[in-house]
């Protein structure tokens, strides 16, 4: 079986679509996903499905949830893929059996290839792990209980395409992700190495001016948003362009 959390939720068994049942159901699928191989309470499984406000027949529920879900994996194809543990269930898969999972292998894979010089593979490896993603994090589940797994997985996808964008950098291509990075400040005002990735690839490709009025934006937002200034990191970055110094990714 395969689960696809980072986007809508799937699951799929010899890429056959799962039915996966009701809201509630796939609620119970998504926090179990979250805790891939990790057994999760029975009482966490109500948060996720009724927050603070639980009927009392919530626990019987939950498993009706449960068997549900076995039934539907099983007649796809995959019984046993849920174990019933002494206060709660386990979500059993592999690691390439959940798309989270092999998202966050890419992202190991790809930092141990840029630590041995083989940046070009790295890239490759981060770009086909950022592949995976179709759309927000469990995009439609609205239980507030998932948030903090979602921002988990949201935080690592925002590190990954820096961490593709540092690589492409130092492998000269800033004029080929100038484009991306204007974008990708405008979506994440706030995240400073973004910012510095873009005055770095505009002063690289001849574009000085730009590189400075970028830094002038990002500062004014700062200032006005959260009452900072900007790190030391983007202030010694403008300096260096200022004094028009060699600069490389």
């Amino acid at each position: 079986m395969y689960v696809h959390i980072l986007g809508p939720l799937r699951a799929t068994v010899d890429d056959r679509p799962v039915t996966l049942g009701g809201r509630r159901t796939q609620t119970v699928l998504a926090a179990l996903a979250l805790e891939a191989d990790w057994a999760v309470s029975v009482d966490g499984l109500v948060e996720a499905v009724w927050g603070s406000c639980p009927p009392a027949s919530a626990r019987t529920q939950i498993r009706i949830c449960v068997s549900t879900l076995r039934r539907a994996f099983a007649l796809a194809g995959a019984p046993g893929t849920i174990e019933t543990h002494s206060y709660g269930y386990r979500l059993r898969l592999g690691p390439h059996d959940l798309d989270a999972a092999v998202f966050e292998s890419g992202m190991e894979r790809s930092r141990l290839l840029a630590g041995s010089g083989r940046r070009a593979e790295a890239v490759l490896e981060l770009r086909n792990a950022l592949a995976l993603w179709d759309g927000p994090v469990l995009a439609g589940q609205t239980s507030r209980a998932l948030d903090p797994g979602i921002r988990r997985l949201e935080e690592l996808r925002i590190r990954a395409i820096e961490e593709r964008l540092e690589l492409e950098l130092a492998l000269g291509r800033h004029g080929d992700v100038i484009g991306e990075l204007l974008a990708l400040t405008a979506t994440y005002p706030f995240r400073e190495q973004l910012h510095g990735q873009l005055m770095l690839a505009l002063h690289l490709a001849g574009r000085t001016a730009e590189a400075l009025a970028a830094y002038r934006r990002v500062r004014v937002t700062l200032v006005e948003e959260l009452g900072i200034e900007p790190g030391p990191r983007l202030r010694d970055l403008e300096r260096s362009i200022l004094l028009g110094e060699c600069l490389s990714a």
